[in-house]
């Protein structure tokens, strides 16, 4: 079986560049920065509320559904743990890093 090429998609100074314009993008535009950083973002809270949606419906389909239900439940249990480990930590961290100083509240 032959092996693949790994090809760099940008070398050291194409890379400079386009962070340059990225930096400068961010500077122009900051309502654009903050839609970049929302859809660099991972959706925590939606994983974390529908985890804990799965969690207290996971009880109803055992008490409503029988033995369907129970199965239902465990599903439902275990997709929520996954959801809920895969949320991902806190940071906020975003592909283009902002180096701007945080805003002080008026």
């Amino acid at each position: 079986m032959p092996q693949a090429e790994v090809i760099p998609v940008l070398d050291p100074n194409e890379k400079a560049v386009f962070d340059g314009m990225v930096t400068q993008l961010r500077a122009d535009d900051p309502r654009l920065a903050q839609r970049w950083d929302r859809l660099c973002r991972p959706k925590r809270r939606i994983r974390t509320a529908l985890a804990f949606l799965l969690w207290t419906t996971a009880p109803l389909c055992i008490v409503f559904g029988g033995w369907t239900g129970l199965i239902v439940a465990v599903v439902a249990a275990a997709y929520g743990a996954v959801l809920y480990l895969k949320r991902g930590p806190g940071t906020g961290e975003t592909l283009w890093p902002s180096h701007r100083k945080p805003r002080v509240a008026d």
